[in-house]
């Protein structure tokens, strides 16, 4: 090979306009791929808006829009009152408590007010490392109280006002999320997501009726998978096993659980159909969110 030459390498270009480039003031051409500035154009047809619109500052109760866990050494208690949530507990039909069954002490460091969970609260992962990127962006709507919970520092928590949480919830887990944050995500070396770049993701304002649709269908979806969280937690406690590292153990106890099984295949699929539906209607295929066929 000569000087001049370039290695056998797979190559991305990319032709975009001075004004493009400079709008987005970004150098890297994977953030220029084709299917982000598509859905960036469809998201503007839509008259979307960003987030940030929607998360106050600080709520009437004190509380803020959009916060982070806890910082610094973690402690765990294994006695301790707190259920303290990791981004593996973040799981894409909802929390999973058990397949990483920690706790830490109430009222203690790692247990900030601030970043206590309560029911219509936004979980969203804003951490990651190469090769799990999936994990960045996940998010779950809390659909209930749980109790006393709590989140570490790579888990933020948003509260909105003016638009549904469940329906937030379901635009991020769509492309019109996801390609967002995937986008944001190209041409850096740290996998997270900044306060900034959550504000920033634009969301389209449907009508109140189909954002209830869309709420009804997640809390029906978030029953089954209550249902199937209640057995495996049960099933880890009465066998008394660890869930192991990553839940593994737990994870192929519950997995020869009959009733477990169906119950989180009906939750995995009532939400790959309420996604379906929400993004059949932004794309104007269809008006209205038809219920699960089931």
């Amino acid at each position: 090979m000569t000087m001049h030459e370039l290695p056998h390498v797979p190559t991305l270009e990319v032709e975009i306009g001075r004004p493009e480039l400079l709008r987005h003031n970004r150098w890297n051409a994977g953030y220029f791929e084709e299917r982000f500035r598509q859905n960036e154009k469809k998201l503007k047809k839509l008259r979307s808006v960003p987030l940030g619109e929607f998360i106050p500052e600080e709520l009437p109760d004190g509380s803020k829009g959009i916060t982070y866990g806890q910082v610094g050494a973690r402690k765990l208690s294994p006695r301790g009152s707190v259920r303290y949530l990791q981004v593996i507990n973040i799981r894409d039909t909802g929390i999973d408590f058990a397949i990483k069954p920690d706790r830490i002490a109430e009222g203690s460091h790692n247990d900030p007010e601030r970043s206590r969970i309560r029911a219509e609260d936004i979980l969203i992962t804003n951490n990651s490392f190469r090769g799990a990127d999936t994990l960045i962006g996940r998010c779950v709507a809390v659909t209930r109280d749980y109790g006393k919970v709590n989140i570490s520092q790579h888990i933020d928590r948003i509260r909105v006002d003016g638009i549904d949480p469940f329906y937030v919830c379901c635009i991020l887990k769509s492309r019109f999320g996801t390609l967002q944050v995937q986008r944001v995500m190209h041409g850096v070396d740290a996998m997270t997501i900044s306060f900034g770049q959550i504000r920033r993701i634009e969301i389209p304002e449907l009508s109140i009726d189909l954002q209830f649709d869309v709420r009804r269908q997640y809390l029906a979806m978030a029953k089954q998978h209550d249902r199937a969280m209640a057995i495996k937690e049960r099933l880890l406690e009465e066998s008394g096993i660890k869930a192991g590292q990553y839940g593994e153990a737990i994870n192929d106890l519950a997995n020869k659980n009959a009733t477990y099984k169906q119950a989180m295949a009906e939750a995995q699929e009532r939400l790959k159909h309420l996604i379906a539906e929400l993004e059949a209607v932004l794309d104007g295929e269809q008006k209205k969110i038809r219920p699960f066929p089931g």
